[in-house]
């Protein structure tokens, strides 16, 4: 018998799904490929535009910070000189009165697209004063750009960045589709700041009463009782035991004086004292002057005796608001430069409501009692520059001084993946003064 050798294979239908088997394996493993190449591009173009949006605001730091700087030590001074130079200002003429040291103005193209200005002293590294620089950002075509001018300058102290005559201008940063800016908004207003003694700037009249009879408070002369501009304690309680010769340091006898209307009605501290409320996180500050007395007070001994002002509630136990601790001072020991106005600003961790000023007074030397306390000039208003909001709205000139911070919404896209940035900066050198 004639044996026949039989040859293993594949069928043709075994080979089919084989290779449909086979290109399934490719299609999937080719499309994992894919997603995880799209998804290495996309996470490289995000931190790639997160890198760029966090150069570029620790650019933007730099400039806005230093915005309307005008402190200046002068070389050729004999010491160091600090004056406000108005060319760091942006329009000091009396029909616009711009005294800020911005301006933001929208770019053609979308509403989101800000140009921001700014003015501000430029310093070597002694401190000395070189130039005064106009620096703008804004965006053309996509392109987030850096000029700088100077104003004025020093003979021999320019700079490659920010030559004297001509706007050199350098590119930050491609594909930014938002830079908006939004000045924070005062929360208070310049012409209606003020509490007491009123809105009205010309006002000041005030008048002090006395609390007296309870917690060892002694009765003593207010001088004019009904107010006026110029108030004077006088007739302090003493805590000095003559007879030793020594401060009786156990002794409490004081005296307190409540804030008033300067007016001729009659009544207790509680009844006539001038009641406020005060905001939770507001800032505030309560300002007077100490006109000098040549008199007992210039005895007064820090550490010894007492003297403050604070804030207590407007009833019988006159308490003082939780987190509103009293502020101490001291006399004037003599005339001319400590006589400058007293200056104390505070926060209220939360809404104080019917709160009076109260000064409270407590003698232990043994002459200071003798003495009298001058106050002019009693004011408490808001802090036009320390209350604000991010709205958006319009600034009027006039307020525009006031402004402390900027905040900066910034969009910049890398092969269209975008990197959003939202950042808070503060101005502390914008406006004349704070």
């Amino acid at each position: 018998m004639k044996l026949f050798k039989v040859k293993s294979g594949f069928t043709l239908m075994e080979l089919m799904v084989y290779i449909a088997l086979l290109g399934g394996i490719v299609l999937i493993a080719g499309q994992a490929f894919s997603d995880s190449s799209k998804m290495r591009v996309r996470t490289q173009s995000m931190l790639q535009g997160n890198q760029i949006a966090g150069n570029l605001s620790i650019l933007l730091k730099e400039d806005i910070a230093q915005m309307g700087a005008k402190s200046t030590k002068e070389s050729n001074a004999d010491r160091d000189s600090f004056y406000i130079n108005s060319l760091v200002f942006m329009d000091t003429s009396q029909a616009v009165n711009d005294l800020s040291s911005y301006s933001v103005t929208k770019n053609e193209g979308g509403t989101e697209l800000d140009k921001l200005t700014m003015r501000r002293l430029r310093y070597d590294e002694n401190g000395h004063y070189e130039a005064v620089e106009e620096v703008s950002w804004f965006v053309e075509n996509g392109t987030l750009k850096r000029s700088c001018t100077i104003i004025d300058s020093v003979a021999g102290k320019s700079r490659d960045e920010c030559p004297p005559g001509a706007t050199t201008t350098v590119t930050i940063a491609e594909g930014v589709d938002k830079f908006e800016v939004i000045p924070a908004e005062p929360g208070a207003k310049s012409d209606s700041s003020r509490i007491f003694p009123s809105v009205d700037t010309s006002e000041t009249a005030f008048r002090l009463v006395p609390r007296y009879g309870v917690d060892n408070l002694a009765y003593f002369t207010i001088d004019p009782d009904t107010g006026g501009s110029i108030v004077t304690l006088s007739g302090f309680a003493s805590n000095y035991n003559f007879s030793i010769q020594e401060p009786n340091l156990s002794g409490k006898n004081s005296n307190q004086a409540f804030l008033a209307d300067s007016n001729n009605l009659t009544g207790n501290w509680a009844e006539l004292c001038h009641k406020i409320t005060l905001d939770s996180n507001a800032e505030y500050e309560l300002s007077f002057f100490m006109p000098f007395t040549n008199d007992g007070s210039r005895l007064f001994c820090p550490g010894r005796d007492y003297m403050a002002v604070g804030f207590r509630t407007a009833n019988v136990d006159a308490l003082t608001p939780a987190g509103l601790n009293d502020f101490v001072f001291y006399p004037p020991t003599n005339s001319g430069a400590s006589e400058r106005k007293r200056k104390f600003r505070f926060r209220s961790g939360k809404t104080a409501k019917n709160v009076c000023v109260a000064f409270t007074f407590a003698s232990y030397s043994p002459i200071v009692s003798t003495g009298k306390i001058k106050f002019s000039k009693m004011e408490l208003k808001k802090v036009e520059s320390a209350n604000y909001k991010f709205t958006g709205n319009n600034i009027d000139t006039k307020e525009k001084k006031n402004v402390k911070a900027m905040k900066l919404n910034i969009s910049v896209g890398v092969n269209n993946e975008k990197s959003v940035l939202s950042l808070i900066i503060p101005v502390p050198s914008n406006g004349i003064t704070d």
